[in-house]
């Protein structure tokens, strides 16, 4: 459970907070007003910005906000020529939380979204463009309409925000993302058995390298370090700088070095166990090998067990 204390500092409200918004959970920030009470995490609220009202979910109080780009993969794809970046700090305030009427409102957008999605799909197929939507995103007071679509490239969609503003008279937005925003999207399991993180938790996406999946003696193989959306695991980088603390106290790859007076090179080593694998550079005994701990190698003497 959150502790209230990330949301207040003693008996004072945070005149800002972060929370997260849409069906993406793009995280933002906006100012909080006192009068409403203290923020509550995971709570609904409403709020009010240059654009009209929309709602949001709680996260975390903070004192001041932080000006920074947006988190997701790419920038939002504006619908009018241009092109407009997604602003990670709202103008605008908190005004209510969410009322009995709200959600009533809120459970018939969810229902509208389905249809707009349905609407949206037939007036690409129409226009033949190579865009594959994947959801929907309604303004509490409908003001506008935002679609998520994935692409292999840049699409020249101005046709489709014309028609799509046609039918529905409102602003409409079309935001690009990528692979990894487009499984947040989809309930699904990880390879571990439990929710997918950016489904479930997973606020940012940090960059992820196969150097992580190296540095912990994971096999190279795609289809075993590679998530739901076809890019390397969020999870190799939980562990890295773990690893590689761990592997400072190891010896290299390669290394050369004399044990119990038989010259061997390092072949493997585990940051995990803290043990070295050694193969005998002997040409008698080229194929002998033998595992040993850190301070067995450094040692030069291995306890027979």
């Amino acid at each position: 459970m959150f502790d209230q204390e990330n949301i207040t500092t003693g008996d004072t409200i945070l005149p800002f907070i972060e929370f997260t918004q849409g069906k993406l959970g793009i995280i933002r920030q906006i100012k909080w007003d006192p009068e409403i009470g203290a923020p509550v995490f995971r709570e609904r609220f409403i709020f009010r910005d240059e654009f009209g009202e929309d709602w949001g979910t709680v996260k975390k109080g903070i004192a001041e906000p932080e000006h920074s780009e947006p988190e997701h993969e790419q920038v939002d794809e504006q619908l009018e020529e241009g092109g407009e970046v997604v602003n990670r700090v709202i103008d605008g305030v908190v005004v209510r939380y969410v009322t009995a009427e709200d959600i009533a409102v809120l459970e018939q957008i969810a229902l509208d979204e389905v249809e707009y999605l349905k609407t949206c799909i037939g007036r690409v197929k129409h226009h033949e463009l190579q865009m594959k939507m994947l959801g929907t995103d309604i303004r509490f007071d409908r003001r506008k309409v935002t679609f998520h679509f994935g692409a292999e490239g840049r699409v020249d969609f101005r046709m489709l925000v014309r028609d799509l503003a046609s039918i529905f008279r409102c602003r409409i937005e079309l935001h690009q993302i990528g692979a990894r925003d487009e499984a947040k999207l989809y309930v699904g399991c990880g390879a571990c058995g439990r929710g997918l993180c950016c489904r479930t938790w997973l606020a940012k996406f940090d960059p992820i390298g196969i150097k992580m999946a190296r540095a912990q003696n994971l096999p190279l193989n795609p289809g075993k370090i590679s998530g739901n959306c076809g890019r390397l695991l969020c999870c190799l980088g939980y562990e890295y700088e773990n690893y590689l603390e761990m592997a400072e106290t190891l010896p290299k790859i390669g290394d050369h070095r004399e044990v119990d007076g038989v010259e061997y090179e390092v072949t493997y080593v585990s940051p995990l166990s803290q043990t070295v694998t050694l193969q005998c550079l002997n040409p008698d005994e080229r194929f002998k090998r033998v595992r040993c701990t850190s301070e067995e190698y450094y040692s030069g003497h291995i306890n027979k067990k």
